[in-house]
């Protein structure tokens, strides 16, 4: 529709028969409708020449319209004033000045400025801007010790309220690298001492003097996970800890610490736990003492991330690059559901199996009670007969120290106290999972041994009595009571001092010391050699070897000086006998 007919259209709508009896407002009115039309009639047209009926409005439609307003912007910039002195487009930041330069044949240079339009990009986010997001500040904060976070919320306003209006951004505190948490070396005797001090206030005073300084900054109360291994932690100082109200700690990790008398330490748990203690106590539920303070952490939350990153970058074709990026479910898991062998090598004091038996489903520790048959009271009070009693005495509450898998047996493959599944199983079958977790001061998560999308593991652990005779320290194999049930007695009172393993001439051997023979290479181990310990028959065939000289047996691995076919000791006196040794 032209300017003519548009106009004619709305005079005839107002007033057909009377076209001059208008009043000159309508006219200047219809003037200006019909200008700004026009205008956008020819902004649309600069940014969609061609366009169809139905569109839809996409990011390059957004872009052109911004460009078009812009340029309009350009085109009215001399309305705009500063006082009495009119603004121009580059004044407003509108535009930028760009020259050009043309050069003819005479060699004559024109200078001529056109205005540009710039698109001005977006700012990049502040490191402030960026700390104030609570849920990045809640995952940097358990790496950052509290002098860093303080430090850091010194620097402005902003910042310190982001670090203390944030709920449990001291959730993780770790003292075991704070200098000010060491004991300070002093001499024998230090006249400036004072001598009301007892033992115990005296080791704890660097430990005192900081949770003094948390109450007063009012960050002592939100923290839930408290890391104090290697440091000077007395007795007294844990049951303050465990039993007041000053302190809201859920999980406590105490591993390795200084002057900690552990028989106080029991008598403080046991009494946190008695059955009139106050509602809602203890505030702690989780205890890490019996692990190495330096132990890994756990290969599944390690892996956690590269995991997800493959779960999210191969989401579109899940068949086989899901199942290449995850994880073996055997490396990907904690040393507690392989066959580890010994896990808790440190001597174990009398009473921590009393003490875990009494703060089950109150109290969870870094460790377990074994479960197999020998502690099992109802297998020998049983009146029904109807399963054999296990060998041996009834033996007391024990820690498990020994990991041996999911595959159970070597030969039937089963336990007989069943394994532990994560999900099925009673909570109190699992143990706390080192390090501590991060980013969680649940108990539940501090268990977990898993990643989403994998099966439920199987733990198994015994202690070392349940294992006598039927464990191989070499490669962890065992062997149930119902697949050997009478292990034979490892002799070791054949081994002399200096030897690695058994010798003996076999020329001569009698059916008594061949039925030996066989069952030493049968099922069950056998200590041949020092340094190895108890070992089945398969260890043995890999690391042991029969002398051409003296016929006996000798380890490979611990024989110094042995040779393929030669123990040491022949190896050496033929080599002397030659003349090699020098």
């Amino acid at each position: 529709m032209s300017d003519g007919e548009l106009w004619s259209t709305l005079v005839t709508a107002i007033d057909p028969h009377n076209i001059r009896a208008m009043p000159a407002v309508l006219q200047s009115t219809i003037t200006l409708l019909e200008s700004e039309l026009g205008k956008a009639r020819t902004a649309l047209q600069e940014i969609q020449p061609n366009a169809l009926p139905v569109m839809m409005l996409g990011d390059e439609v957004t872009a052109g319209a911004m460009a078009a307003y812009r340029k309009n912007l350009v085109d009215r910039a001399s309305h705009f004033v500063y006082g009495t002195q009119p603004m121009t487009a580059k004044d407003l930041g509108l535009v930028t000045t760009a020259r050009e330069i043309s050069s003819d044949d005479d060699d004559t240079v024109v200078d001529q400025d056109e205005p540009m339009v710039t698109m001005l990009a977006e700012p990049r986010p502040t490191l402030v801007e960026v700390l104030s997001n609570n849920l990045i500040l809640d995952h940097m904060a358990p790496y950052l010790s509290v002098s860093s976070l303080l430090s850091l919320a010194a620097t402005s306003r902003r910042m310190h309220s982001a670090i203390f209006g944030t709920p449990y951004v001291f959730r993780y505190l770790d003292l075991s690298r704070c200098r000010g948490a060491q004991l300070p070396r002093i001499s024998p005797i230090d006249e400036r001492m004072d001598e009301s001090l007892t033992e115990d206030e005296f080791y704890s005073g660097p430990l005192r003097g900081i949770f003094s300084n948390l109450g007063r900054r009012s960050i002592l109360q939100d923290v839930r996970t408290l890391i104090l291994d290697g440091l000077s932690v007395p007795a007294d100082l844990v049951a303050d800890i465990v039993l007041t109200d000053r302190f809201n700690v859920t999980i406590l990790s105490i591993r390795e610490c200084l002057h900690l008398n552990e028989r106080k330490l029991m008598q403080t748990l046991q009494h946190a736990v008695r059955p009139t203690r106050p509602k809602g106590m203890p505030k702690v539920k989780g205890i890490y003492h019996f692990t190495a303070k330096n132990a890994p952490r756990s290969p599944s939350r390690a892996k956690y991330r590269d995991w997800w990153s493959s779960q999210i970058a191969s989401s579109a074709s899940p068949s086989a690059e899901t199942r290449a990026a995850a994880p073996d479910s055997d490396s990907s898991l904690d040393d507690w559901y392989k066959p580890s062998g010994k896990l808790l090598r440190g001597s174990i004091e009398d009473g921590w199996a009393q003490t875990l038996k009494k703060c089950e489903g109150i109290i969870s520790f870094d460790a377990v009670l074994c479960r197999g048959p020998r502690h099992n009271v109802d297998l020998y009070t049983s009146s029904s007969g109807s399963g054999p009693q296990p060998e041996g005495r009834l033996l007391g509450p024990a820690i498990a120290t020994v990991a041996l898998g999911p595959s159970g047996c070597d030969r039937c493959h089963k336990a007989p106290e069943g394994f532990a599944t994560w999900g099925q199983s009673p909570e109190e079958q699992f143990p706390l999972l080192s390090p501590p977790p991060l980013h969680s001061s649940k108990i539940s998560a501090a268990r977990c041994p898993v990643m989403p999308g994998h099966d439920s593991p199987l733990l198994l652990a015994r202690c070392v009595d349940c294992l006598t005779d039927r464990w191989c320290h070499r490669c962890n194999k065992w062997f149930c009571s119902s697949c050997l049930p009478q292990p034979g007695r490892v002799n070791i009172r054949s081994l002399s001092p200096h030897q690695t393993a058994i010798r003996g001439s076999r020329t001569n051997q009698t059916a008594e010391a061949e039925e030996q023979e066989r069952r030493r290479l049968g099922p069950g181990v056998s200590r041949d050699c020092w340094e190895c310990g108890p070992t089945c028959a398969s260890c043995k065939l890999d690391s042991q070897r029969t002398c051409q000289g003296c016929r006996g047996d000798y380890c490979v691995e611990h024989n110094e000086g042995c040779s393929a076919r030669m123990c040491d000791w022949c190896n050496t006196s033929s080599r002397r006998l030659r003349g090699d040794l020098y």
